[in-house]
């Protein structure tokens, strides 16, 4: 079998990482699209709201994506991809809970493949002070790896418990953002009219969990939603957000992981665009339904 030049766990969570930040971002395209044509300089102030209210606006759902190569460079050991995302973004009484089965298979040049298959599970509670996540990685059938934690937000610092695989303890700057958490202050700055963020963010996932995130947003487009889609969630206006990823204390080799995310209005990514240096992977939106809100009391 070819060597395949690709590391799965630095690919399969920067596809989670994306996801994770389109679906908090959701409820601005089509406030900050009113915003950036409204006030000097394109904002009017008077859109601009907190970020419990954005929250409130974000529509649970269950998506399913396929993925398919764009294009491959000249000598990439990888010369074809397929596969398939299964996400779910749901609302519960003390947070969000987002699960997500993915599933890629790599074509190598000289007549080889590679299955490669991720799960992962994560809380975050709404103020983004408390995470719990859980990663399994999958070659060719077999459990390749896992990792089991949590994190909590102190005055001074991010405390990381791993479980799995060693019981460990890491400590993180205090300015360390969890997965929705650094989703609802990007969307905050959409709505202010910002276009650049950078900002260390922590998914618990992969060689390198803590990335500093370096964020391009676009100004706001019409939908072209071509997925099943009964509910009507996935019509919205949307922002193309590239990101990209620099692993904390290895910043200086540039980003591992640079991605586009077409996001909605309400949280549901259109459209997912990868690019791994050699090749290139698109992520187009197939179904997509609403979950019902939680009955709190």
């Amino acid at each position: 079998m070819p060597v395949i030049t690709v590391c799965p766990e630095n690919r399969q969570r920067s596809v989670f990482g994306a996801l994770i930040f389109c679906v908090a971002l959701a409820g601005c395209s089509a406030q900050a699209g009113q915003s950036f044509a409204a006030g000097p300089g394109g904002f009017d102030p008077a859109h601009v709201r907190k970020a419990a209210d954005i929250q409130a606006e974000l529509v649970p759902h269950m998506a399913e994506y396929r993925f398919s190569m764009v294009s491959s460079d000249v000598g990439s050991s990888v010369v074809g991809v397929r596969g398939a995302l299964g996400y779910r973004f749901e609302k519960v009484c003390d947070g969000w809970i987002t699960e997500m089965q993915h599933l890629m298979v790599l074509q190598g040049a000289e007549g080889g493949s590679i299955n490669s298959a991720y799960s992962m599970t994560q809380w975050e509670n709404f103020d983004g002070s408390k995470y719990r996540f859980r990663m399994r990685d999958y070659l060719d059938g077999v459990q390749v790896d896992e990792v089991v934690g949590d994190a909590v937000r102190d005055k001074d610092k991010v405390l990381v418990t791993y479980e799995v695989p060693v019981e460990v303890t890491e400590e993180l700057p205090a300015d360390t953002m969890f997965p929705t958490q650094h989703s609802l202050t990007l969307l905050k700055r959409a709505l202010q009219g910002d276009k650049f963020a950078n900002d260390l963010v922590f998914d618990g996932s992969g060689d390198t969990p803590t990335n500093r995130i370096a964020a391009v947003i676009s100004a706001a487009r019409p939908s072209q939603n071509t997925a099943e889609d009964a509910d009507g969630i996935a019509n919205r206006p949307y922002h193309s957000l590239n990101l990209a990823y620099y692993p904390l204390g290895n910043a200086e080799n540039g980003p591992s992981t640079e991605i586009a995310v077409d996001f909605g209005e309400n949280g549901v990514a259109q459209e997912l665009r990868m690019n791994y240096g050699s090749f290139r992977v698109r992520g187009n939106l197939q179904k997509v339904t609403r979950l019902a809100a939680p009955e709190c009391g």
